[in-house]
């Protein structure tokens, strides 16, 4: 009896597995659709016009591109996505080249700033090209007369601190000492000029530095507005900011009463006051009579 009732269940089975494998064989409904695509970022990282563009994604994480590269891989080559990073960031070092966040392909400093801004009246642009590429009546300034330039993205000091960008003066020539008695051009009823210079972040404006008046005879009380041109016009840095000539007699300087600069300084200015060679002017010197001397 219970032989009988085990081959009767050992059949039920049979019939059962052989049913599975016939219709595990049967032709696949071509029909069925593929899964959707999975992405982990909104429509728009990649277009620029796009609220949810990727540089704003960076811009929210502070300029972190550890949010990149968790996914990118370290060297923004595609690690686990397979999506490489370098293929639109091209400079060296990719997204952390220091143009992806500020300035241009000619040059690491606005314009751009960070908002993306390339107006010169704004304050992240103001006149950083002035300084450093386009300055036709003095020596290109460096970056790192104003600022400590990081050597990469995570350098302590850079993205680590709020903005806006430290202004730390270590040039030469901004803090060059004037009427020191060891010069020739010495007068002893004048006081020693050292500058302290000194960035206002609200008004923007720099002051107490050689490079804009504060030297010997020089419009010391000036104070440029670093986003308005007009106020570092010829004659701001040395007179009474009212014309070219520096302070004399009757100002409390000692320079002659003569505004022909082209009689003393023959190699930096023309007779139509023209700068003609910028390397001579704000340089730390005085080129009087062909010689650059220290005053």
């Amino acid at each position: 009896m219970i032989k009988n009732r085990f081959k009767y269940i050992l059949a039920y089975l049979s019939i059962i597995l052989v049913t599975f494998y016939i219709a595990s064989c049967s032709e696949l409904d071509p029909n069925i659709p593929p899964p959707p695509t999975v992405s982990v970022h909104p429509e728009g990282i990649d277009s620029i016009g796009s609220p949810n563009w990727h540089g704003n994604l960076v811009k929210n994480y502070n300029w972190n591109l550890v949010v990149c590269t968790d996914c990118h891989g370290p060297d923004y080559s595609g690690g686990l996505v397979n999506e490489s990073c370098l293929t639109c960031h091209v400079l060296p070092t990719g997204p952390e080249n220091c143009t992806t966040c500020h300035g241009s392909l000619s040059s690491n400093a606005p314009p751009k700033d960070l908002e993306g801004n390339t107006s010169t009246s704004e304050p992240g642009v103001g006149a950083h090209q002035n300084h450093l590429r386009l300055n036709k009546i003095g020596e290109p300034v460096l970056c790192s007369e104003c600022h400590n330039v990081p050597g990469g993205l995570y350098t302590p000091g850079h993205i680590d601190t709020a903005l806006p960008a430290e202004v730390i003066f270590n040039g030469p020539v901004g803090l060059t000492v004037t009427n020191e008695p060891n010069t020739s051009q010495y007068d002893p009823t004048l006081p020693l000029y050292e500058p302290d210079p000194t960035f206002d972040y609200t008004e923007l404006t720099c002051s107490n530095t050689y490079c804009h008046g504060y030297f010997k005879n020089g419009n010391i009380d000036n104070e440029p507005v670093w986003n308005n041109p007009s106020t570092s016009q010829c004659g701001s840095c040395h007179g009474n900011g009212d014309n070219p000539l520096p302070r004399v007699l009757s100002q409390g300087g000692t320079h002659p009463s003569n505004d022909d600069c082209y009689i003393c300084h023959s190699e930096v200015v023309d007779d139509r006051l023209n700068i003609i060679d910028p390397l001579k002017h704000i340089d730390g010197l005085l080129n009087l009579f062909g010689n650059d001397i220290n005053y």
